[in-house]
């Protein structure tokens, strides 16, 4: 397939499932240094992100099981390690992000201790004023961003994405990471 960047600009898929090859080398990081007793994925999907943690209970939340986590109000106790790809386009989430509209719910309902692995787009860290209170938020109120993960433009099929899986609270991993060929 050939893509057009004009024709594809702004056009992305409604639900687009984390490549399994991502997942599974996320698998590989996090458990060279990290053995997760109960993951959270606020975003779940078909599991997949979770689905190599074998050892890891997981509470998962997906709308569309009609467990919608934007929508719970009481404390998550147990989770110890976050997972999360939510949804890049949300409705109704004004001028945040949706990705950060995930985020601040994962602190408010688990914590700032626990770490968190993140998909998101770059523009969620990168291309803000320093005005932004999304900026001021990253700097200040956020866990500290211990890892990145740099993702190839075409990660997710048939979309074409700035994207990076961004590790909070990961003090055990390297700074940086590429995908492995």
């Amino acid at each position: 397939m050939v893509y057009n960047k004009s024709k594809n600009k702004g056009k992305k898929p409604t639900d687009t499932p984390t490549p399994t090859w991502l997942c599974d080398y996320l698998h590989e990081i996090i458990t060279e240094h990290y053995s997760p007793k109960c993951i959270l994925d606020p975003c779940s999907g078909d599991s997949r992100l979770t689905k190599k943690f074998e050892n890891s209970k997981k509470i998962e939340y997906e709308i569309k099981h009609d467990r919608d986590f934007l929508k719970e109000t009481d404390k998550i106790s147990g989770a110890d390690f976050v997972i999360m790809n939510p949804p890049f386009n949300l409705n109704g989430s004004g001028r945040k992000l949706s990705v950060e509209v995930f985020m601040d719910k994962v602190l408010e309902l688990v914590g700032k201790e626990t770490p968190i692995v993140l998909i998101t787009p770059m523009g969620f860290r990168l291309n803000q004023r320093k005005t932004s209170s999304r900026w001021k938020k990253i700097k200040k109120d956020y866990p500290s961003i211990h890892s990145i993960l740099s993702l190839p433009i075409d990660t997710f099929e048939n979309t074409l994405f700035h994207t990076e899986v961004l590790f909070f609270n990961c003090d055990k991993l390297n700074p940086h990471y590429f995908i492995k060929e």
